[in-house]
């Protein structure tokens, strides 16, 4: 059987954003196109049940260049900020200040936030898609590339400055007790794959710490069966309490759900590691390391 003669074909992306309750399935704009101009009207005919809103396209290798563009974009610009957020730490300039000053432009500038790496199931993984079907053009897409190990690279940063954080309250990374708060990939979703957290994890495990995790969406979280973890452990979530905050060396925000008592967690902990910026207005009787921003000050250090 042949596309297009004996059957059609048409494609159009997903544009799905977990937890975003402005855009769903149904008022978001869909892109389609198909192999023929009637596969492209029957497949609009089908949309046509979910929304009106039906951008089309020349065809299906369209439509999913389409889809990989707005990946790409998002992970080219959150590497951009993940970089300058890893500059501004050695300059003692906090990151999170620039971007909300540069956010005051009415035009030419569109805010994206450094964090502990990216995840989920689409800017992880849809570039090195299309790296890889570029070779076949004696192409290589070098920026594509080149954002996706700044990306990567963002875990074991974030490592480094659980290890830094510990270091300056006299404790060793080695058998320190680490509480993460947030393993889903996003705020406010229970959806963990390619969680950042995991990668994260596995390289504090593998250093001697001990973990604990607090998720309010997430209540199993697996990690290893990789090069940075061999073993396949499955974690349990962990009741955040007064006790269990102060039992934790240090507490690490990896995901910033809304519904997590970070007020709590600053009045207990002995040192939290934020790499979402969400303690930034919080009156902090613990001393919070965040990622982008110049460390607390060694003066005010017991």
């Amino acid at each position: 059987m042949k596309a297009g003669a004996d059957f059609h074909l048409a494609f159009s992306p997903e544009r799905i954003d977990p937890g975003n309750k402005q855009w769903s399935a149904r008022n978001m704009p869909k892109v389609l196109g198909g192999l023929t101009p009637e596969a492209t009207a029957l497949a609009r005919d089908i949309l046509a049940a979910l929304t009106d809103n039906v951008h089309l396209v020349s065809s299906p290798r369209a439509a999913e260049m389409t889809k990989l563009l707005e990946n790409i974009f998002r992970s080219v610009n959150i590497a951009l900020v993940n970089e300058l957020a890893l500059l501004c730490e050695r300059m003692n300039i906090d990151i999170w200040e620039v971007i909300e000053a540069a956010k005051t432009k009415p035009f030419g500038f569109m805010p994206f936030y450094p964090g502990a790496g990216v995840g989920g199931h689409c800017i992880p993984v849809d570039p090195y898609y299309l790296s890889w079907k570029a070779r076949e053009y004696d192409f290589y897409t070098k920026f594509i590339e080149l954002a996706a190990e700044v990306n990567q690279s963002m875990p074991f940063h974030v490592a480094h400055l659980i290890s830094d954080a510990l270091s300056a309250h006299g404790k060793a990374l080695a058998g320190a007790h680490i509480l993460i708060l947030g393993v889903a990939f996003k705020r406010d979703i229970d959806d963990a794959r390619n969680s950042p957290a995991e990668r994260v994890i596995e390289l504090l495990i593998e250093r001697g710490a001990r973990i604990s995790y607090h998720d309010p969406y997430v209540p199993e979280f697996q990690i290893g069966d990789s090069v940075f973890h061999r073993p396949r452990d499955l974690l349990k979530n962990t009741a955040l309490t007064p006790e269990n905050v102060r039992a934790a060396d240090v507490c690490v925000i990896i995901t910033g759900h809304r519904s997590i008592d970070y007020m709590m967690a600053l009045d207990n902990a002995t040192c939290v590691v934020d790499t979402t910026n969400i303690t930034r207005a919080m009156p902090q009787r613990a001393r919070v390391y965040r990622l982008g921003a110049p460390p607390p000050s060694r003066i005010d250090i017991p």
